[in-house]
């Protein structure tokens, strides 16, 4: 669905001078099409930001990478998720190439206890790699 002239709300930007041209630079490499979808973006992470820190319920991803060979950290991840439950929206496994495991998680809460929950699955013994990211608030 492509936006109408009249949803939108115009307003006007003064910048440093070399600021502009930084920002072109990041829009061009993330692939933004415009100054105006760059700048919308990082508005909406900025929103985003706020509502975490004033713990209103948000949706996020855990992600975790780990050896299927070493038992302990699906077990570990199975029992966590299973005692998280009300926050667990899914979960995928994904084998990557040289036989590691990405496991991605999606939840929905408040941002304490989520990013609790991710420090404690990041610190399960085996998991190699692991990042919390919050996507959204509800």
């Amino acid at each position: 669905m492509k936006t109408t002239e009249k949803s939108l709300d115009r307003f006007t930007v003064c910048l440093e001078k070399g600021l502009l041209s930084r920002l072109d630079e990041i829009a061009s490499e993330r692939g933004y099409p415009s100054r105006s979808q760059a700048m919308a973006d990082f508005i909406r992470r900025a929103i985003v930001k706020r509502e975490w820190k004033g713990g209103r319920e948000c949706a996020g991803t855990i992600s975790l990478v780990y050896d299927p060979a070493d038992s302990r950290p699906g077990r570990g991840i199975e029992a966590l998720l299973f005692a998280n439950a009300k926050s667990v929206l899914s979960s995928q496994a994904h084998l990557l190439r040289g036989g590691k495991l990405l496991c991605t998680i999606a939840v929905t809460g408040r941002p304490s206890a989520l990013q609790s929950l991710a420090d404690t699955l990041r610190a399960l013994k085996g998991v190699t790699h692991g990042s919390f990211s919050i996507i959204a608030p509800l």
